[in-house]
């Protein structure tokens, strides 16, 4: 059909767009028993009880997702990709972050507690709250460990009691996987994320895992759709655009840090000389006007040597 894209014109296709990465876990039909897998996946890997069932919370929608703008969190700097809740309550929120630095688990935990402040309403009760489960795939190295996945909860340090699990912070570092290195659902799904041919990863993982025929096919029906790629294409542009600027702004700080250490040098430098001077002065019982005249340090500053 003429509003239809070939597939075999797609050279390479980013699994982690988060236009994508929407469709794939909140669109209509499939998408809670794919997204139901993944969340288990997470929790099989730490060895924590799977959930039954999720009920999508942010439901893709092609008109309202069509020439979405970069929406930003309140001081945050992230959106939310998606999030649903379990059987038993807990809310899980799903983020994808291609970009980051030291200070991005901040950042997640500020996320997570604006979350977990609005599931009371007022005049609730405490017992009403329920845990917030936050995913993050991060497509950078937070530290220098080889941790692939990192669960973080409340403990008490002496003891290792804890506290309560209604904090649990699952952190994936994509840049890091190596295959086979987790469980072996999470190892499938990471094969995906990470996959640099998505159809051929695909093809290979659905013989195995028969929940990625469905992955499958709303990748098939992604690509044939003229609106939804053309919104990922943008997306992507994005992206790439916005990477651009990163690489220049650090470039920027990296010569302006040099030249900064350079002038930081040089004062420091003359300042060692004045009190050098000053101190030789001193010894030799010059009167601290003249110190000062010759080495242009104040009184007090010769006073204190």
């Amino acid at each position: 059909m003429k509003n239809k894209l070939n597939t075999k014109q797609i050279k390479y296709f980013n699994p982690l767009n988060d236009y994508f990465i929407r469709y794939l876990f909140t669109d209509k039909g499939s998408s809670e028993t794919i997204l139901l897998d993944f969340i288990n996946s997470i929790m099989i890997n730490v060895n924590m009880k799977t959930f039954r069932s999720v009920e999508i919370l942010t439901p893709f929608n092609l008109k309202k997702n069509k020439n979405l703008k970069e929406t930003i969190a309140p001081k945050v700097g992230r959106r939310l990709d998606v999030k649903c809740i379990t059987q038993n309550g807990s809310v899980v929120i799903i983020e994808i972050q291609l970009q980051g630095n030291s200070r991005f688990p901040e950042r997640i935990l500020y996320y997570w507690a604006a979350n977990y402040s609005k599931l009371l309403k007022h005049g609730e009760r405490y017992d009403e709250l329920t845990p917030v489960i936050s995913i993050n795939l991060l497509n950078f190295n937070l530290d220098k460990t080889k941790n692939i996945h990192s669960c973080y909860m409340l403990y008490e340090m002496n003891n290792k009691k804890l506290l309560t699990d209604h904090l649990q912070i699952h952190i994936i570092e994509l840049k890091k996987f190596k295959k086979n290195s987790l469980s072996k659902d999470l190892n499938y799904w990471l094969k995906i994320f990470t996959s640099k041919n998505l159809e051929v990863s695909m093809s290979e993982i659905v013989k195995e895992k028969p929940i990625m025929e469905e992955v499958q096919k709303k990748y098939n029906n992604f690509v044939k759709s003229k609106l939804m790629m053309m919104e990922y294409e943008k997306k992507e542009a994005y992206l790439y655009g916005n990477q651009i600027m990163l690489d220049e702004e650090r470039r920027l700080g990296r010569e302006e840090g040099i030249k900064e250490g350079i002038e930081q040098g040089i004062e420091k430098g003359i300042k060692e000389t004045q009190i050098s001077m000053a101190k030789n002065m001193k010894n030799d019982k010059i009167d601290f006007d003249t110190i000062s005249k010759y080495t242009g340090l104040s009184i007090e500053e010769i006073d204190k040597l």
